[in-house]
């Protein structure tokens, strides 16, 4: 495990590098993108093993922290979208040069899944495979789930971390649906908590037009929820199937 950080002076970001396992092949290269507030704080041990078990598996893995989050320059209040997706794409060129390699998979989740997709969207060139666990589709729904009125104004909080006018915006024009006719043809998303929006994304096989997105869905812990942290719960399920499907 390798802690660093990397970026620019001015958008400075924490990294925490796994190399892939000696003995294994190392010929690939995997960055796994945080969701964003409390549930940032409540996925970090799953996320974390999920970095360990592709690390075993061969992956060269980076896992870092997006501008104004945990341990990365900025503040709270630095956070919007149009950031989050440079981050990604900041984080892709570090770890494409620290490997050597071309291509890197992207595993994205919740609000980290949104921003994997527009970015593999942009940069498919880049990206070997992308993983979307449990999305947000989107953008109202997801604000709904955090507790926000709608049309409420800034200045908001939710559960402790700001809201500002810049990521609000964002996230209320955020559509998932709009982007699967652009997604890489490797692409996994795996859903454990049903929503409406899934309905966008998945209706039945003799409804579904060329380029939507078939998803998976599993039982297992959802690990951005606070009681995942209380009962130690890391969805193993859900860690074993990304791993299966890399293979």
């Amino acid at each position: 495990m390798k802690p660093f950080f990397f970026g620019t002076a001015e958008r400075r970001l924490f990294g925490i590098y796994e190399p892939a396992v000696a003995g294994t092949s190392g010929k690939r290269a995997a960055i796994l993108c945080y969701p964003w507030g409390a549930e940032y704080l409540h996925a970090h041990r799953t996320m974390r093993q999920l970095a360990l078990k592709l690390s075993g598996a061969g992956f060269h893995t980076l896992r870092f922290d997006f501008y104004g989050t945990g341990d990365s320059g900025g503040e709270l209040t630095d956070v919007d979208l149009i950031g989050l997706e440079a981050d990604l794409e900041t984080a892709i060129e570090e770890l494409t040069e620290i490997t050597g390699l071309t291509k890197v998979t992207l595993i994205g989740l919740r609000l980290g899944g949104a921003i994997a997709a527009g970015v593999a969207s942009r940069t498919c060139g880049k990206i070997d495979a992308l993983v979307l666990w449990d999305p947000v589709i989107s953008g109202p729904e997801y604000l709904d789930q955090l507790g926000v009125i709608p049309n409420a104004q800034p200045p908001l909080e939710v559960e402790g971390f700001p809201l500002t006018e810049r990521m609000l915006h964002g996230i209320r024009g955020l559509n998932l649906s709009a982007l699967t006719s652009k997604y890489s043809p490797h692409t996994l998303m795996l859903v454990t908590e049903r929503l409406a929006s899934h309905a966008m994304l998945a209706p039945e096989p003799a409804e579904r037009e060329t380029g939507q997105l078939p998803i998976e869905f599993l039982t297992d812990a959802h690990p951005w929820r606070e009681e995942s942290v209380l009962f130690g719960t890391v969805p193993l399920s859900v860690l074993q199937r990304i791993l299966n499907w890399l293979e």
